[in-house]
């Protein structure tokens, strides 16, 4: 009986570490991913002239699958709406100085982890700060990127914890005053359920402006996570910046911390906000 009973306890413990190794597992690979670089530049579409827009899909953290999947063809029936022409990869060698000038906007799409070398890394920094345009969705604003510049200039918040349980919640969302473009088209006050960024400071400090916040009073904000994580049991409190925008150098970048799942890109609204982000820091006319 007692050899029965330490067969059972000694099962329960190994799999209790195992699942706390797996959790563990999973949250190094969201934190600090699993980096590897591309080396040899894509093929561009010989065709790559107007008014143009890159794509950026490349994850060595944790990879929202099921919102790329869905956001290309969205982001495609975009352009072709606009008469933009888009080339959509993920292989970070595009990063490189004379691919990069070939577009007027960079869309970093859900992208997580250190997806770029330093080499790759010097050109995008150069591409934004003579004059590029950059639009960044959701995990680009987390803190798997390693990259205390692109943190702190091109996002401009640190990324803090999303909500565990639940992770996705409703809650309403307040349209700042703005220029034009920015604001063209949405609405004053939006209801959505989103997995909702905290960020351990607002982007305002910076002089960023904000488009959007959300109202996180119906919002459990807490994180934390049994034995590995019991910090994150907070949330930012009544400015909680959800969307906002800057100048950077000679160029300009919006960030977005919408779009988690797949559904965000088949919602009018929210594609309203990613064209009118794409059509500021492209500084495209109609």
């Amino acid at each position: 009986m007692k050899r029965k009973l330490k067969i059972v306890l000694f099962s329960i413990l190994g799999l209790v570490l195992l699942l706390v190794l797996a959790a563990g597992t999973f949250i190094w690979k969201a934190r600090y991913g699993i980096n590897f670089y591309d080396s040899t530049p894509p093929e561009l579409p010989a065709n790559l002239s107007g008014k143009t827009v890159l794509l950026f899909s490349k994850t060595n953290g944790f990879r929202h699958g099921e919102a790329i999947e869905a956001s290309i063809p969205a982001f495609e029936e975009m352009a072709k709406d606009n008469g933009w022409t888009m080339y959509a990869t993920d292989n970070g060698a595009v990063f490189n100085h004379g691919q990069l000038q070939k577009f007027d906007v960079v869309i970093w799409n859900n992208t997580s982890g250190k997806v770029l070398d330093e080499e790759q890394r010097e050109h995008f920094k150069d591409y934004l700060e003579q004059g590029g345009g950059y639009l960044g969705i959701h995990a680009s604003g987390d803190n798997s990127h390693q990259w205390d510049w692109y943190e702190q200039n091109v996002i401009g918040a640190l990324f803090s914890h999303h909500p565990i349980s639940p992770q996705f919640q409703k809650a309403t969302m307040h349209l700042e005053e703005g220029n034009g473009t920015m604001t063209h088209g949405l609405q004053d006050t939006w209801e959505r359920e989103e997995e909702w960024y905290m960020f351990y400071e607002s982007p305002r400090k910076k002089g960023f402006q904000v488009l959007y916040t959300v109202d996180e009073t119906p919002i459990n904000p807490s994180g934390n996570i049994p034995l590995l994580a019991s910090d994150k049991d907070w949330g930012m409190g009544e400015d909680h910046p959800i969307v906002w925008y800057h100048p950077l150098g000679k160029g300009r970048a919006v960030y977005s911390a919408l779009g988690h799942s797949g559904s965000a890109f088949q919602e009018p609204d929210h594609l309203q906000l990613l064209e009118n982000a794409i059509r500021w820091v492209g500084q495209f006319k109609e």
